[in-house]
C-alpha cells in the first residue's frame, strides 16, 4: 500500500507553518507534516461493513493544499477537536471495489465508487449507531466529528493512495455513464451546486461570483442550472478563467476599479473613497455574492458589494480566522451563509445526496465539465502536484493524481 497523509506532529507542523511563509522551497522537504509512505502493507477490513477499494485517479484541492502548507489556524475552532494522528490526503477520487465485507449491502466488486463523507464523522469512522445529521445525509454536520474511531486508528489510506478501506456508508455509487475523468470532478462539482442550493437566486436578480478556480467555475454553471434568468458576473484576475467563465454561461466580468465596476453594474450610488487607500464603499449592490476566494481581503469586499439584505454566500475558506470589516453587515443587514462541501438535497419534489444530484446532470448534459482537469501527476510526483497547485499558474484549474 502507498498513501500520502498529514502526520499531526506539533514540532513538524510548526516547522511546515514557517517553511510555508518563510521558506517555500523547504516544504517539499523531510520537515514537511505531510508524508507519503510505500510498501506498507495492506489492513484487514475492520468490520464486516467495509470495503477495500482500489484507486483510479484523485484530483487535489485546496483542503490538501492546506495540510501540505499547515495553515490551520492555532486558534480556530477546529483546533480543540480531537483528532486522529494521521489525516489521509485526497477525496475527490474514483476507485474500484476489490473487496467487501459479508454486512456489506450497496457494493459488490468492481463497482467504481468515490468518497462522499471525507470529513471526520460517523461515515468515515464506521460508527454504527450514526448521529441524526449522518443518518438524515447531512454527514458534514455530524455530531461524532470529535469522537474516537470504534476501530482506533487505521492505516486507511484515501484518494492519494494505491488502494484504501472504507466504511461503506462513507462511499458513493459512480453511474456508469460517468467516465473516470469526470468522475474526479464529482465532488468539487457537488459543493458548487451545493452552495447555490444552500442560496439560490431569485428571477432576475444581479449575482457576482468572486474567484473562479474549479469551484468558482461550477458555481457559474449552477447558478445558470438553477435560475438561468439570473444574472452572474464574475470577479477573476485571470483571462483565460474569465474566458471559460463565459463560456460556462456567466454574462459579465468585473473588469477595472472592483467599485466602480459594481456601481455601474448594479447601479448602484457613486464611490466613496476613505482617508487611507483601499477603503472605498458604495451604496446598491449586488442581490447575491457567491465567495469562492475567502479570506480577509474577499470577506471586507464581498460585504461592501452587496446591496442592502444581499447575501453573502462563504464557500472559500483557509481554515484559520480572518479579519474583515463588519460594518455593513450590520449596517445594510446583510444575510451570510457558510457552506461546508454537500451533503442532502431537495431538487424538484426529490430528496437525494448532491452527488446523485451532479452526476444525473453531468450524465443528462445539463452541466459540462469538459475543460476543467488541465494537468495530472503520478502518485510518487505527488510534491510536484502540489508544488504547481502553490504557485497557480493561469494555466491550473483542476489537477489529477494518477494513482495507478
Amino acid at each position: 500500500m502507498k498513501t500520502v497523509f498529514f502526520d499531526k506532529d506539533i514540532p513538524r507542523i510548526l516547522a511546515t507553518k514557517a517553511a510555508a511563509s518563510r521558506a517555500k522551497k523547504l516544504l517539499s522537504t523531510g520537515i514537511n507534516a505531510v508524508k507519503y509512505e510505500t510498501g506498507l502493507p495492506e489492513p484487514s477490513l475492520p468490520a464486516d461493513d467495509w470495503v477495500r477499494v482500489r484507486n483510479i485517479a484523485c484530483g487535489l484541492c485546496g483542503t490538501d493544499i492546506s495540510f501540505y502548507r499547515a495553515t490551520t489556524g492555532m486558534t480556530s475552532a477546529l483546533e480543540p477537536i480531537p483528532g486522529t494522528r494521521r489525516t489521509f490526503l485526497g477525496h475527490e477520487n474514483v476507485g474500484v471495489v476489490t473487496e467487501v465485507g459479508s454486512g456489506v449491502k450497496d457494493f459488490k466488486v468492481g463497482d467504481r465508487v468515490t468518497i462522499r463523507a471525507y470529513m471526520a464523522g460517523c461515515d468515515s469512522k464506521g460508527i454504527r449507531r450514526r448521529c441524526y445529521y449522518c443518518e438524515s445525509g447531512d454527514y458534514n454536520f455530524c455530531t461524532n466529528f470529535g469522537a474516537p474511531a470504534p476501530y482506533g486508528e487505521l492505516m486507511t489510506g484515501a484518494g492519494w493512495s494505491d488502494t484504501f478501506i472504507y466504511p461503506e456508508k462513507g462511499l458513493a455509487h459512480i453511474y456508469d455513464e460517468i467516465t473516470d475523468e469526470q468522475a474526479v470532478m464529482v465532488e468539487p462539482t457537488a459543493v458548487s451546486v451545493h452552495s447555490v442550493l444552500c442560496a439560490p437566486p431569485e428571477k432576475g436578480e444581479k449575482v457576482l461570483v468572486m474567484g473562479c478556480g474549479t469551484i468558482g467555475l461550477g458555481v457559474v454553471q449552477a447558478l445558470k442550472v438553477i435560475q438561468p434568468d439570473c444574472e452572474v458576473w464574475v470577479l477573476e484576475r485571470v483571462q483565460s478563467k474569465q474566458e471559460f467563465a463565459l463560456k460556462l454561461g456567466a454574462d459579465h466580468v468585473l473588469k477595472g476599479d472592483v467599485f466602480e465596476a459594481a456601481a455601474e453594474a448594479t447601479g448602484g450610488s457613486e464611490v466613496y473613497r476613505g482617508m487611507f487607500k483601499g477603503n472605498d464603499y458604495f451604496f446598491g449592490g449586488f442581490d447575491r455574492i457567491f465567495d469562492c476566494i475567502g479570506g480577509d481581503w474577499s470577506n471586507t469586499t464581498g460585504v461592501r458589494l452587496l446591496k442592502a439584505r444581499g447575501t453573502l454566500v462563504k464557500i472559500g475558506h483557509h481554515m484559520r480566522p480572518i479579519t474583515y470589516d463588519e460594518t455593513p453587515v450590520w449596517w445594510q443587514e446583510l444575510r451570510m451563509i457558510g457552506v461546508d462541501a454537500h451533503g442532502m438535497e431537495e431538487w424538484e419534489g426529490r430528496r437525494l445526496y448532491t452527488f446523485d444530484l451532479v452526476q444525473e446532470w453531468i450524465r443528462d448534459g445539463k452541466y459540462s465539465v469538459e475543460g476543467f482537469v488541465t494537468h495530472h501527476f503520478k502518485l510518487d510526483d505527488y510534491k510536484e502536484a502540489l508544488e504547481l497547485a502553490c504557485k497557480n499558474p493561469p494555466d491550473v484549474i483542476k489537477i489529477v493524481i494518477d494513482c495507478n
